[in-house]
């Protein structure tokens, strides 16, 4: 049968039960967690810049609005599916991404 990338929700609708995880599979959640929580810091340097500077000059509100507003189906994308990676992971980037936003406005 052809799943067309659903498999998780085809399993789940069938009740067919999880199979063990691979080691190769824990590694992957584990390391997709810590990228999850790291990944979100990458914007920090933007944040510091527009807060200590006092200056938006050049970031762009359309842009970093849109990030915040395509960000968030995830966060209920994570919570429908009960993935606790990509919950974490997308509330920590609508917290910098807001952080964004929030400068441009204040100081843009």
């Amino acid at each position: 049968m052809n799943y067309l990338g659903l498999r998780h929700k085809y399993e789940r609708r069938q009740g067919i039960k999880k199979q063990r995880k691979s080691p190769y599979t824990i590694f992957l959640d584990r390391l997709t967690f810590i990228v999850g929580v790291i990944g979100p810091f990458t914007v920090l340097p933007q944040i510091y810049s527009i807060f200590t500077t006092k200056s938006a000059t050049g970031v762009s509100l359309t842009t970093w609005v849109l990030i915040f507003i395509v960000t968030f189906p995830w966060i209920l994308y994570g919570m429908a599916h009960k993935e606790k990676n990509i919950i974490v992971s997308f509330i920590l980037w609508e917290i910098v991404n807001l952080a964004v936003v929030i400068g441009v406005l204040i100081y843009g």
